[in-house]
């Protein structure tokens, strides 16, 4: 008996199983996966609450851990010779090893100052008109983010609970379309510019630098919208070219400056492109228009579709649709941007982009040339 114990031992110590390789890139992309999708169900979810007129609510994922065990087992099985043979047949061995992963995660809700910077605070002119250097439509960028340039609105009582009244901003559409089409061309240049810190009268913010070709109807076009409606003065320079200054503090054709929305105030404007269930019509308040009935997933609901530029839509469905490419269930319905929606789900994209971009900056404007690359 004391032979066959001391066989186990000697067998169980001669074990030494490999200790498998952490699984870093699948956890890593499950993770990433995860996040990507709950900050975005996130932001929706935000949106038909603003839509509804209830309160929206921020929790971030601060921090990821991950605790990895392995467990070593074994078991030996030996017979003994009942006839007076000698003890040497071991009959069997198992042998294995179980490993598991517990990730431990810290959240933050979004509160005071950091709330107040992160979501209240209005977009720089300069980071709108800087992402469009780094790929962005600037249409998307200005219907979205701008509330007003010169002396036009961007229907700036859509960036708050749901007006009464439609509102019209026919012409700054037609700015942002215009502005768009030269730069599809490549002929919209952006140049975000260092304070000098020598100006007297300066304001120490960046300076947002517009140029674009002249010798174009577009171009002209351009210019004379800019003057039309004192977005800013316009000069001609060498190269047929034109420049112009967006200023945040004014112009010499007088106090138009841009403003740029608060990340509350963009979500707000696109929460108008929810559309409500029929069980919610005396919940959700509209606007007063009539709402065509539209077939169409990417549609918005009466005349947003056109405030907004065709640029967002979210449906609604008792069920979750196979084609809903992001779904949140609220009030017993599930709202949703179809995956057909290439428009609506870049306008998503783009929030979480600004959302992740005001997280990093300070108040400290000069920051913002940290952005474009």
């Amino acid at each position: 008996m004391r032979l066959a114990l001391c066989g186990m031992a000697f067998l169980a110590g001669c074990v030494h199983p490999a200790r498998p390789v952490s699984p870093i890139e699948s956890d890593t992309l499950a993770y990433s996966s995860a996040i990507s999708d709950a900050r975005q169900e996130q932001l929706l979810l935000n949106i038909v609450r603003l839509r509804y007129n209830d309160p929206v609510t921020f929790v971030d994922a601060e921090r990821i851990t991950t605790t990895e065990n392995t467990m070593v087992n074994g078991a030996l099985a030996s017979a003994f010779a009942l006839s007076g043979q000698d003890l040497d047949q071991v009959l069997n061995g198992n042998f294995g090893t179980n490993m598991s992963s517990q990730p431990s995660i810290a959240y933050s809700a979004l509160r005071g100052s950091d709330y107040a910077q992160q979501i209240l605070q209005p977009l720089p002119p300069a980071t709108i008109f800087l992402m469009s250097q780094s790929g962005w439509s600037v249409e998307r960028l200005m219907l979205c983010c701008v509330s007003r340039i010169g002396d036009l609105e961007n229907a700036r009582a859509a960036a708050g609970p749901t007006p009464p009244m439609m509102p019209d901003n026919a012409h700054f559409r037609e700015l942002a379309a215009l502005m768009r089409s030269l730069q599809e061309r490549g002929q919209l240049l952006v140049q975000v510019i260092d304070p000098d810190e020598t100006e007297e009268n300066g304001d120490g913010k960046p300076r947002v630098i517009l140029k674009w070709q002249r010798t174009t109807e577009l171009g002209q076009q351009l210019a004379d919208f800019f003057r039309r409606y004192w977005v800013s003065d316009v000069s001609v320079i060498s190269g047929d070219r034109y420049i112009t200054e967006i200023s945040t503090r004014g112009n010499s054709l007088g106090d138009y400056a841009a403003r740029g929305r608060s990340l509350l105030g963009v979500m707000s404007a696109l929460s108008q492109s929810v559309h409500v269930p029929d069980a919610h019509k005396d919940i959700a308040r509209a606007s007063q228009r009539a709402v065509e009935a539209s077939a169409d997933p990417c549609r918005a609901p009466g005349g947003w579709q056109d405030v907004n530029g065709g640029l967002f839509a979210v449906q609604s469905a008792e069920e979750r649709p196979e084609t809903a490419s992001i779904a949140v269930e609220y009030r017993d319905y599930w709202f949703y941007v179809d995956d057909r929606c290439h428009d609506a789900k870049e306008t998503l994209n783009l929030l979480d982009h600004l959302y992740a971009l005001q997280a990093g900056i300070s108040s400290d404007a000069t920051t913002l040339l940290l952005l474009g690359g």
